[in-house]
């Protein structure tokens, strides 16, 4: 499938609009202005609209320190988001692509926040569309060629070589992104080449996927997630919370920040300051002995128990 040249964008709203407003946003918003698109876990209660708004982020704003970072993020992105999505748009039509764009960015970001945390950018809309072109290009005739091999073969060495990025530390990418959109891509695939009772059956796997990556981001979030910081938004809303002298507001998202298999001590030690904040010095006994327990090495922590142990009974 041939990429219309730049000249063609007025007529490739959905693709072209998004590329245009992922990039204003790098070049023109300062750090502290894309907190409100950011992806936590308000997402998934009052705040719903982060989860397609942070894949309109990228790793680091012009304004910012990592502006180099950003423009190297936003621009790989919007330059294969075009090479794929500007022919789509063409056969597909502006809304059915702009809804292509929305699904596999909030699947990314979803499946992303599930496994690890926030994730930024628009790769997982990129891996949709890569493996929505792959399924299609080999089960129908009419969309042959609609991604060439050599391609495949490079966006497949390149989540390979994310991966490894990751586990070796040389750079933190967000692959269950690239992973959660190129899966369901692969889905809308198969339902756009089936028809009859074969499409109903395509159809409902997307819909079965999209309520399991849900409650693997809510619910099954403390159990499934590996990583330690899971909770760290819940505590970055405690601070706040604090700082607008709301303690109770502000235990609540304690509270929530430590219900994770992996939360680290300094968190649990964050939360029995504020019980002791507020004078409930069992509950912070209770999460200081947990914070010992997650670092028995920390001898601070230990003397903060011990000082506790003496304030009030054991619980």
């Amino acid at each position: 499938m041939e990429t219309p040249p730049l000249a063609e964008l007025p007529r490739c709203p959905a693709v072209g609009g998004t590329c245009l407003i992922a990039l204003g946003i790098f070049a023109f918003a300062s750090p502290e202005q894309v907190e409100p698109l950011q992806l936590d876990l308000r997402a998934f209660g009052p705040e719903p609209w982060r989860l397609l708004t942070s894949t309109l982020l990228h790793a680091g704003q012009l304004r910012g320190e990592r502006w180099l970072e950003g423009l190297a993020h936003a621009g790989f992105n919007c330059y294969w988001l075009w090479r794929f999505g500007a022919g789509l748009e063409q056969r597909l039509g502006h809304l059915r692509t702009l809804a292509l764009i929305a699904l596999f960015g909030v699947a990314g970001a979803t499946l992303e926040y599930a496994f690890t945390g926030p994730a930024v950018g628009l790769s997982g809309v990129v891996y949709g569309f890569v493996a929505l072109l792959w399924v299609l290009a080999r089960r129908s005739p009419s969309w042959r060629g609609a991604i060439d091999t050599r391609t495949a073969q490079f966006f497949g060495f390149w989540f390979g070589f994310c991966v490894i990025a990751t586990i070796t530390g040389v750079l933190p990418i967000a692959n269950f992104a690239h992973a959660g959109g190129a899966a369901v891509g692969a889905l809308v695939g198969w339902a756009m080449t089936e028809r009859g009772a074969r499409r109903s059956t395509a159809i409902a796997a997307i819909v079965a996927s999209l309520a399991l990556l849900g409650v693997g981001a809510t619910a099954a979030r403390p159990w499934i997630n590996i990583s330690k910081f899971a909770g760290l938004d819940a505590m970055v809303q405690a601070e706040r919370a604090v700082a607008n002298d709301d303690l109770e507001r502000a235990i609540a998202w304690a509270e929530r920040g430590v219900g994770y298999w992996r939360t680290p001590a300094d968190h649990w030690a964050y939360l029995a300051w504020l019980h002791l904040k507020r004078g409930d010095y069992r509950s912070a006994l209770a999460a200081q002995a947990e914070a010992v327990r997650r670092d028995p090495n920390n001898g601070e922590y230990q003397r903060l128990l011990e000082q506790l142990q003496v304030l009030g009974d054991p619980p």
